[in-house]
């Protein structure tokens, strides 16, 4: 079992009643996780909407969430894209403004690429790159696994710093964990495996759910790293599988948007398509499960 552990938040973004991207809410978001003691903050990946954001926007995101971070507090950027350059140029723009690593998907268009390919396509990356990077599976939305033997061999690397798992697959993050060097970071991804990944090993989650129960989240961590599973296990059940459900069912985005705003930490629970906002009665249904 993992004797220590981070908590990292995925950051959504924010948006008007129009859909148009809202600078202050980002910036009081970053502070409303901060506040809450995440360890660190990861814009512009899955649930950030990041697929759906301009050149522009991409890069405003970015600088205004690292800018409004305070030191103590990591800003791991989602670098994502389907070709290499465009890859590289965010790598580069996230290490200007004071990121301290990155997060990539391989390539997400194309179907299940060869584990020969997909290395082929992270040691192009890896080239020259100017920040550590953590490699990203989560098949579900890229439409590919990153094989367990690819992220060994990538591993090695000294550019690479560890993975986020998304895929929902446990006995994957165990045998990730397996064959990876003891440094290698391994966080989940899956908020309805966090207490199961810490319990093997694992080095904690970047976790939806920590915009809103970082407090129940470092609960559950903190008992498995004492030894009472039995408590762990508890936080695992009753509350945040409950929540990981209702992200599975409607959404991860517009979930925690849909509880953000709930609560007055963003001012609406706008997504973009093609994303759908949650009816009155799902609102009501996860406030529910969350209260």
């Amino acid at each position: 079992m993992a004797d220590s552990f981070d908590v990292l938040t995925p950051l959504v973004t924010p948006f008007d009643a129009d859909g148009n991207l809202d600078v202050a809410g980002i910036e009081s978001l970053v502070q409303h996780v901060v506040a809450a003691g995440v360890d660190g903050i990861v814009p512009c990946g899955t649930t950030g909407e990041f697929e759906t954001l301009s050149p522009q926007e991409y890069r405003t995101v970015v600088r205004t969430a690292a800018t409004t971070a305070p030191d103590d507090c990591r800003v791991i950027v989602g670098t994502a894209a389907t070709d290499v350059a465009t890859v590289h140029k965010r790598m580069a723009f996230a290490a200007e403004q004071g990121a301290d690593s990155t997060l990539v998907v391989p390539s997400y268009y194309g179907g299940q690429a060869s584990g020969a390919g997909n290395e082929a396509f992270f040691d192009t990356v890896l080239a020259d790159a100017p920040l550590p990077v953590y490699l990203y599976n989560i098949p579900g939305a890229v439409g590919q696994e990153l094989s367990i033997e690819t992220v060994a061999a990538l591993a090695q690397s000294d550019a690479v710093a560890g993975l986020k798992d998304s895929s929902g697959d446990l006995p994957y993050v165990t045998a990730v964990m397996n064959q990876t060097p003891a440094d290698f970071t391994v966080y989940q991804g899956h908020d309805g495996l966090f207490v199961p990944s810490i319990v093997l090993g694992g080095d904690g989650g970047i976790s939806a759910l920590s915009h809103l129960l970082f407090d129940e989240l470092e609960q559950a961590g903190t008992a498995v790293a004492s030894g009472d599973v039995a408590q762990a296990r508890t936080v695992q059940r009753d509350v945040l599988s409950p929540l990981s459900d209702a992200c599975a069912e409607f959404g991860f985005a517009p979930t925690v948007k849909a509880l953000l705003a709930d609560r007055g930490v963003i001012d609406h629970a706008t997504v973009r398509p093609p994303r759908t906002s949650l009816s009155s009665d799902a609102v009501a249904s996860v406030t529910e499960r969350l209260e």
